[in-house]
């Protein structure tokens, strides 16, 4: 009787975490910016979100995987161009659930974490702790005035 009670326990427990890892797209990886200050250009597909202290959010595109899906943009005055739009303030947090983006960030304490496939260019402003980008769980990379280049999950983010 154990022996079953056991097994039912066990096959119980398990489902869900099959069910959550069918959820996720194979190759997925994860970004993470931290405290950065300066210039950071994301192009990926998956779910990314963050906050700045003061600057630029620049959507050059987004694409949503759903028609619903909207972007969550907080705390900035907005201006739109030819499918792109600027977002400028302070204290600004960004949501834009899953789907297709090319974004620029050009501010101070950048913290910004994505999940999904897709590539990070990041430039310090030139200060002795610009912040650092961590991919795929790694170490992170600290920045500085020198471009810092990387790629998150597998493939390039298309």
């Amino acid at each position: 009787m154990r022996r079953i009670c056991l097994i039912v326990v066990m096959v119980a427990l398990a489902v869900p975490a099959a069910a959550s890892a069918s959820d996720r797209a194979a190759g997925d990886g994860s970004l993470g910016v931290s405290a950065a200050s300066g210039t950071v250009v994301i192009h990926g597909r998956g779910v990314i979100y963050g906050h700045f202290d003061q600057g630029t959010l620049l959507v050059l595109d987004y694409r949503p995987d759903e028609p619903a899906s909207v972007p969550a943009i907080s705390n900035v005055k907005a201006r739109a161009n030819r499918g792109s739009a600027t977002y400028t303030g302070s204290d600004v947090r960004f949501l834009l659930p899953s789907g297709r983006y090319t974004i620029e960030l050009i501010a101070t304490d950048i913290d910004a974490s994505a999940v999904g496939k897709g590539s990070v260019v990041a430039t310090g402003a030139g200060t002795p702790d610009d912040g650092t980008v961590t991919v795929n769980g790694g170490t992170p990379l600290q920045l500085s005035k020198v471009a810092t280049s990387e790629n998150f999950g597998t493939g390039k983010g298309s």
